[in-house]
């Protein structure tokens, strides 16, 4: 098996676990980071091994990898702040 096969696996794993515990129904802090550290790192792998950033631009490559690190951070505000959000975005 390949260093892609790998990869691919590895990133089916971390889509599984995050489905499980999507599946839960917990909503916690700790789950909040256990997330956003899965959607970080399942970035990082896509970007440096199916994108192949890494001889990209490093300009592009640091924008690709602050979005990155900006996904995971937008979910754990959107756990701290989750009745505000509820609040703006409702109609009624």
């Amino acid at each position: 098996m390949g260093h892609a096969e790998r990869i691919w696996l590895l990133l089916i794993g971390l889509t599984a676990a995050g489905a499980w515990l999507a599946e839960t129904g917990h909503s916690s802090w700790g789950l909040s980071l256990v997330v956003a550290g899965l959607i970080g790192v399942k970035g990082h792998l896509v970007i440096d091994h199916y994108m192949e950033m890494r001889t990209a631009s490093p300009r592009f490559r640091r924008l690709l990898h602050a979005f990155v690190v900006l996904v995971p951070v937008l979910v754990l505000l959107s756990h701290g702040f989750s009745d505000v959000l509820q609040r703006l975005t409702s109609l009624g």
